[in-house]
């Protein structure tokens, strides 16, 4: 449970902001690496074009990985929820095979942890819900830094967003379409509890201002763009 709220940075405002927050925050041990996404929705994208109307409350269910995983590689598959601001996510960790398994045959995976069964069964009450299943391929580079003073402090940066629709196996590589009009890169503090006063002084400084950027929402949008082209042509 916690706050999230981006940026969209150029490329000098990464530089600025890196050099200002690394007296105050540690680079994580997963920094520096390519975030591999599968987002899940159904036939009717009914989970993203909700999500695009920004209500009060939206869900989306994605299995993350970092880098190219294999059969055996340990993945995350989780719902992650937003409500009046706050976000709150529920995941189950899992091998790649088990959770591949799960999203296209429905196999349910072996828990023996009395949590993780608890976040499988509200997985699976939503894909049977609206019918769910993956979607789209999203790839980014990430890195990653805590607080030092507060380890649930989390500043992340994302870059070069790119995207497969039909070629959906993370297996097969991090390539993809490279999203359009994406800022250079996306800034995200995370938060559970208000922003240190160190941090709102460099936002301050830097007159950085939140905005709204979703990596599933865009890569949606372009689609329905290239789908448009298509037909007129």
């Amino acid at each position: 449970m916690r706050r999230e709220i981006k940026y969209l940075l150029t490329a000098q405002q990464q530089e600025d902001i890196l050099e200002r927050i690394y007296t105050y925050m540690t680079e994580d041990r997963y920094s520096n690496q390519t975030i591999s996404s599968l987002y899940c929705d159904n036939d009717e994208d009914i989970l993203i074009r909700t999500s695009l109307d920004k209500p009060i409350y939206k869900e989306k269910l994605r299995l993350r990985a970092y880098g190219t995983p294999q059969d055996d590689s340990r993945v995350f598959l989780e719902i992650k929820k937003k409500f009046d601001g706050v976000v709150y996510k529920r995941r189950a960790k899992m091998n790649f095979a088990e959770a591949m398994n799960y999203l296209n045959d429905g196999v349910l995976p072996d828990f023996t942890r009395y949590n993780e069964q608890q976040v499988i069964a509200e997985i699976s009450y939503m894909v049977q819900r609206s019918r769910l299943k993956p979607k789209a391929a999203i790839f980014y580079d990430r890195r990653a830094f805590f607080g030092n003073d507060d380890h649930e402090l989390r500043l992340t940066l994302d870059g070069n967003v790119r995207y497969r629709l039909d070629d959906l196996d993370l297996r097969n590589g991090t390539e993809g379409i490279q999203l359009a009009g994406q800022p250079h890169c996306v800034m995200e503090i995370k938060s559970a509890n208000a922003i240190p006063l160190w941090l709102a002084e460099i936002l301050t400084e830097l007159a950085l201002y939140p905005g709204s950027f979703s990596k599933y929402g865009s890569v949606y949008r372009e689609k329905l763009t290239r789908t448009r082209d298509t037909i007129k042509i």
